[in-house]
């Protein structure tokens, strides 16, 4: 599956169902492949509801071989794969001076992919997130996974094999 260049279109919306750890692993590898560079991307959800887990396999889908740790309590992870990746935790972060603080608005631009679990604990406005993908618990390993996102990236997602 070729990787996207950029977005374009409007936004549109996807919900995939998972019924396991590995399927959410295998549709966050998926998406990690199509991402350009530059993309800033929200991890919402629950606590325990896997944005970590769909978070490791948008890595290996961008190429990085290492395990994918939750930031949450060191707040930001750094890999490196076909682009940088810096992946932010905003749970604990109470200030958007904190926020600052962590550079999270620094990393933006360029070609580093942001994820940040927890985007939506920023105000409105504070980031302009390329994407948002939202999951929920529905019951034990079964998610709901939504993707709030540019159209190009939603139909390259629908033409996906997610196995």
């Amino acid at each position: 599956m070729n990787r996207l260049n950029d977005f374009s279109g409007p936004l549109g919306r996807l919900s995939i169902r998972s019924g396991s750890s590995a399927k959410t692993m295998n549709i966050g590898r998926l998406f990690g492949r199509i991402l350009p560079a530059g993309s800033v991307v929200s991890l919402e959800g629950g606590l325990g509801a896997g944005k970590t887990l769909f978070a490791g396999g948008i890595c290996e889908g961008l190429g990085i071989k290492e395990e994918v740790l939750s930031p949450t309590f060191i707040l930001l992870e750094e890999y490196k794969g076909l682009f940088p990746v810096f992946h932010f935790d905003l749970y604990r972060l109470e200030r958007i001076e904190d926020v600052r603080k962590l550079g999270l608005f620094d990393a933006t631009g360029g070609r580093n992919v942001i994820l940040v679990e927890w985007g939506d604990r920023l105000p409105e406005g504070v980031l302009e997130f390329d994407i948002h993908v939202d999951i929920k618990i529905i019951k034990g390993d079964e998610r709901r996974i939504g993707f709030k996102a540019p159209n190009n990236l939603i139909r390259k997602l629908m033409e996906g094999n997610i196995e």
